[in-house]
């Protein structure tokens, strides 16, 4: 598995850096926009069916639109709003939010054949949306504010040296220092608080090593300020943590082991990018209230 897992990595790493780092613009929005409608497609798999059995049960079977094409609206709704932040201003980017987030509710309401399913969908739907569509905004506008996508270039590294740190120090360290106790055992029983604190230790010292690559590669500057790197790392970590275990909570509540199969040895792509959608908005944060501070 580790060895699939590796080559796997290697195989994509090369071609998203060159994707983000040389690509047009156009080819860095329709990559994102194909990533977001993998993952909305995905976490409404995981979602909708689980929610509809739960709150309806089996009366709701054969009521309403067939469940196949749910995951297909979702991805429409949440691809919508993608492209509507890539070409309107803030005043339009913020109605459209407001259109797609109430479009949910409708949506999920109106092709539902009971009370019970209605609801079900309704916040089936928004929450899939909300989960897997939302933060890729945040990675457009991210791309946007720097030269050779250098904050993108952040998230990544935090986020992927987070998981590495994790993977490694859970296998080699886990129960070993911190005992018995596990990190999130109701939720991911696997992961350890020795993989938590490698995965964060990583992480934050992830954003400054980058900071020299891209200064030697590119030569136009540093990523940001040895501040500015080490909290967006920190924090960037602890929300790549926190992102992680949502989704292995999504997961148990529909009773899946992975949210798809598209990468061999990491299962679909929501699995690989799970950190990245909490831990993008984090660093965005981090660095815009930075820059606003003089950090």
């Amino acid at each position: 598995m580790l060895r699939i897992r590796l080559i796997s990595a290697f195989t994509l790493l090369p071609i998203i850096l060159a994707i983000f780092t040389v690509g047009p613009a156009w080819g860095v929005l329709l990559f994102l926009m194909a990533a977001a409608g993998f993952c909305l497609y995905e976490m409404a798999q995981i979602t909708l069916p689980a929610l509809e059995s739960r709150l309806a049960g089996d009366a709701a079977k054969g009521q309403g639109v067939d469940r196949k094409l749910l995951p297909w609206i979702v991805v429409v709704l949440g691809c919508l709003l993608n492209f509507c932040a890539a070409y309107l201003p803030v005043e339009g980017l913020l109605g459209s939010l407001v259109l797609v987030v109430l479009g949910s509710l409708l949506v999920g309401e109106s092709i539902s054949g009971s009370i019970d399913q209605a609801a079900a969908r309704a916040f089936g739907i928004l929450i899939s949306v909300c989960y897997a569509g939302l933060p890729w905004l945040v990675v457009w506008n991210l791309y946007k504010m720097g030269d050779h996508a250098k904050y993108v270039l952040l998230v990544m590294a935090v986020t992927w040296m987070g998981d590495t740190g994790g993977y490694f120090g859970g296998r080699f360290l886990g129960g070993k220092l911190f005992g018995e106790r596990k990190l999130a055992p109701m939720i991911s029983p696997k992961k350890t608080w020795e993989g938590a604190v490698c995965g964060l230790i990583l992480s934050t010292v992830s954003g400054v090593v980058l900071n020299l690559v891209y200064r030697d590669v590119f030569g136009v500057g540093t990523i940001a300020s040895l501040t500015l790197l080490l909290l967006a790392g920190f924090w960037g970590g602890i929300f790549e943590q926190i992102g992680d275990l949502l989704e292995s909570l999504f997961k148990r509540f529909a009773r899946v082991k992975d949210s798809g199969s598209i990468i061999p040895g990491h299962g679909g792509l929501l699995d690989r990018v799970d950190g990245v959608l909490f831990a993008a908005p984090v660093i965005w944060a981090v660095i815009y209230f930075g820059g606003l501070f003089g950090l």
